[in-house]
Formats: structure tokens, sequence, C-alpha cells
């Protein structure tokens, strides 16, 4: 099965949306906490093993990264949150940077909210959504890591989820499964 985003490039890292890319494209923003796998996944979805750099070091990701998709969008790669091992001025500095891009990036259209689906909805979780809410933003939940849970616990967490996020799309996604990268990228189709 061909994926549904074939034909990617990595353009450019940023801190400042002045140097944002000049071509004006829709982008979908993926946004969670450090190492829930933002990384994994959009190699996964762009059927490729390294073009976005993945670690198991949480907090790799420390610039706003753009990847041209089919020629038509950019997905953008945010650092991650929560992450405690980096000092509070890093860590205010990242936010400050996240935050300013997904509020005054005009061609934002969907932010892509992964949530490890191994665990209940965690504190800097809840209080991201709660700001995506309030500021009226555009967002699907993404349960990543899947793989990792049996067939009960995954249906137990994916009810949880839905019922914590009613007026969302809520995806369960595994980087091994064909059939969630075809669902998700046909979402993420959909919806910009």
């Amino acid at each position: 099965m061909k994926p549904i985003f074939y034909d990617v490039s990595f353009v450019k890292s940023i801190t400042e949306l002045q140097h944002k890319p000049e071509e004006r494209l829709p982008e979908v923003a993926f946004a969670g906490r450090s190492n829930v796998g933002k990384s994994s996944l959009l190699n996964a979805i762009f059927n490729r093993r390294k073009l976005v750099k993945t670690s198991s070091i949480p907090g790799k990701t420390q610039l706003i990264n753009y990847f041209l998709v089919n020629e038509i969008a950019y997905f953008v790669d945010l650092p991650g949150y929560g992450y405690t091992k980096i000092s509070s001025k890093v860590s205010a500095k990242w936010q400050k940077m996240v935050e300013h891009y997904i509020l005054n990036s005009a061609e934002l259209r969907l932010i892509c909210l992964l949530i490890d689906s191994r665990h209940s909805l965690q504190k800097s979780d809840e209080q991201m959504s709660d700001w995506l809410n309030y500021k009226n933003l555009p967002y699907l939940v993404v349960l990543t890591k899947t793989d990792k849970l049996s067939r009960n616990k995954l249906a137990v967490q994916v009810k949880y989820f839905k019922e914590h996020f009613p007026d969302h799309h809520v995806v369960p996604f595994s980087v091994s499964s064909e059939k969630a990268k075809s669902d998700l990228s046909t979402l993420i189709q959909q919806l910009i």
C-alpha cells in the first residue's frame, strides 16, 4: 500500500516565526510530552526510517522542524513538553517558542496532540489540552505506543481517552501497524 504522504523532505529548523519557510502552505503541528514518540510517528507516516531524528533520550527535539509533504503542506515537529531534566530557563524558552508558534502561525490548520496510551492523562497533557481548548484551536488526540498494550488494555485506554476528549478525534497509533498509519494519515488529510 502506497503511503498517503509519499513525497517528504526536511526543509528547515527555526526558533522564531520570521524564519518560517517562505512558501506559505497549510501546517499540521505535532505536539506532546518529551519522548511520547513524535519523531517515530512522523517517520512512520512518512514511510521513512531516519528522516526525523529519534532518540531514547527525552528532550532531543529542541527546535521547530518543518517537513514539506507532497508539495502541499508542512508537517511541523515541535519540541516536547514536560521534560524535567532540563533547566527551568530552557524549559521556559521552549514553552514560549512553541506557544508563540501555535498562536501566531497563520497557516496552522491542525495540531496532533500525542499522548502515551500506556498511562492515564498526565498533568502536562491535560494542561496542554485545556490551553488548546481555551484558545479554540483545532486538534486531534493521537494515542502512541499502543503496540505495548494488550488488546483489552488498549480498549480500556481508548474508551478512557474518548470520554476525556468527547469533542475531538482520538486515534490509536502504533508505528508497527500499517492500518494505524493509514488511518491517521487519512484523517489528517481530511481535516486539512
